[in-house]
């Protein structure tokens, strides 16, 4: 078999998440709310694949149905792993439908990081995953954006390209010192949100891979109906098209996100 378009993903290795999944809407489902966390997640229906592929590239990270292709499961993933790359130490990530302490069980005991019982919130999805494989865990969700911003009353090229409860990552070509602090409102699809913020890091041009200079923004000042706001954006954006993933369906697929 051929793996499409992997070249792509070794540019961002410490971001590449493999997904595995025999229901092809889970897979897109997962996969575009991998991406919504600042992951880049390659999918693959097949126990066959998944292997395939950790033998040309190790992910940071797998999540994967409890059954999967052919009568396999996330625990013979595991095993398949280990005989095919043992230089694969990605954390897996199971998802499962309904209770199984036996199966989960053996899954923790193959090598598994947790099994993820449904309904299994976005929330607590991302609190899983950023425990998993970043060094400083995030305990709220932070999303891939692109809305307007205005800076200290001025508004010139500023985008919102990483938006949190907590604070955004603004790509500009004004960049501030750190520890500046700043005025900031952002332009919600329907609403208007204000917070003062304190510039916590900055990457110039020529530090981004994608060359867009940009700094890091923490608020310090926000009104919770502000916070509010954010966070119901947030879930909206990230639930616009998980429609799909309820219990019932789950039952047959093997995993269960919910909104």
């Amino acid at each position: 078999m051929t793996l499409k378009n992997i070249e792509a993903y070794t540019t961002s290795r410490s971001r590449f998440v493999l997904v595995v999944d025999s229901g092809e809407r889970n897979r897109r489902f997962l996969s575009g709310l991998l991406k919504q966390f600042g992951y880049e997640p390659y999918a693959v229906g097949t126990v066959a694949e998944a292997v395939e592929l950790v033998t040309v590239m190790s992910p940071v990270l797998v999540v994967a149905a409890r059954q999967l292709d052919a009568g396999n499961d996330a625990r013979g993933l595991l095993t398949e792993f280990r005989s095919a790359n043992c230089a694969c130490t990605a954390p897996l990530i199971v998802l499962i439908a309904k209770a199984d302490p036996a199966f989960e069980r053996e899954c923790l005991n193959a090598g598994a990081l947790t099994c993820l019982r449904a309904p299994i919130t976005l929330e607590n999805f991302y609190r899983v995953i950023q425990v998993a494989i970043e060094l400083v865990p995030r305990m709220t969700i932070r999303i891939s954006t692109d809305l307007s911003a205005t800076i200290n009353g001025k508004r010139t090229d500023e985008r919102v390209r990483e938006l949190s409860e907590n604070g955004a990552y603004v790509l500009t070509g004004s960049l501030y010192s750190l520890r500046t602090r700043l005025g900031v409102r952002i332009k919600l699809a329907e609403s208007l949100v204000t917070a003062d913020a304190e510039v916590i890091y900055m990457r110039r041009s020529c530090e981004d891979r994608k060359g867009q200079a940009g700094m890091g923004l923490q608020f310090i000042g926000i009104s919770p109906e502000d916070q509010k706001h954010i966070r119901l954006f947030i879930r909206r954006k990230l639930s616009r098209d998980a429609t799909f993933v309820r219990t019932a369906r789950s039952e047959r697929t093997g995993s269960g996100v919910t909104s």
